[in-house]
């Protein structure tokens, strides 16, 4: 008669395993908090188990939480941290979302002759089948924006900030770095607008000004980790 009962015993336990490993797996947030004993452990328990279609219970979910191996998440943060090198916080940046067509690749290439790239200035352009994504000083959006067929313009997006991370090369071959960042800002409760690689090693973060210094701190406290 006891051997169902471990049995029994067993499975919910694998199933809390299960549910708390892909909870805390898929979510940066989550698991960075955890890392920095930031998550209450019985809070996220609830959560978990108002969240999950299975009867795994409470105690079995808590368990599972306190059992999970955080270590390497710690260290990934702590690595992260070793790999930024220098922050640069710009603002006055707006979006134009245009979409993509000959006369918008015609507009922008001969706009992109008059930026002063030697004064700081920013320039990005991506560009998929149909929309085409130019990110700029403000002064300099609405210069372009004139020269643009209206019908093209999709949306502009003003009162953005740019936060530009420069990192040692070795994070391009190294799985986590993106999570540690995106994780952190999470954590500050700022809304990450374009995230964009740029280069080996450089990273371009978007986000509303109002949040602008909160995220340099963010990432500034992480590099000091």
């Amino acid at each position: 008669m006891c051997v169902p009962c471990d049995l029994n015993m067993s499975d919910e336990a694998q199933t809390a395993g299960e549910i708390v490993r892909s909870k805390i797996e898929r979510d940066p947030v989550v698991r960075f908090g955890l890392a920095r004993g930031l998550v209450n452990h019985r809070a996220l328990a609830r959560e978990m188990q108002s969240e999950s279609r299975s009867d795994t219970s409470f105690d079995a979910l808590l368990s599972a939480i306190r059992r999970y191996p955080l270590r390497q998440t710690h260290e990934r943060r702590e690595w992260t941290g070793r790999m930024i090198s220098k922050l640069v916080l710009r603002n006055k940046v707006a979006v134009l979302s245009l979409k993509n067509g000959g006369e918008t690749q015609k507009a922008i290439a001969r706009f992109s002759e008059e930026v002063n790239y030697s004064a700081g200035e920013t320039f990005r352009v991506i560009s998929s089948m149909d929309y085409v994504s130019v990110t700029l000083d403000v002064k300099n959006a609405e210069r372009l924006e004139p020269r643009l067929p209206k019908s093209t313009i999709r949306k502009k997006t003003g009162g953005l900030a740019e936060l530009t991370i420069e990192m040692n090369t070795e994070v391009e071959d190294s799985p986590g770095a993106l999570a540690a960042i995106v994780g952190e800002l999470a954590l500050d409760d700022v809304n990450i607008r374009q995230l964009t690689s740029v280069g080996p090693g450089r990273v371009i973060v978007l986000v509303n000004e109002a949040d602008a210094l909160k995220s340099y701190q963010a990432l500034e406290t992480l590099a000091k980790a």
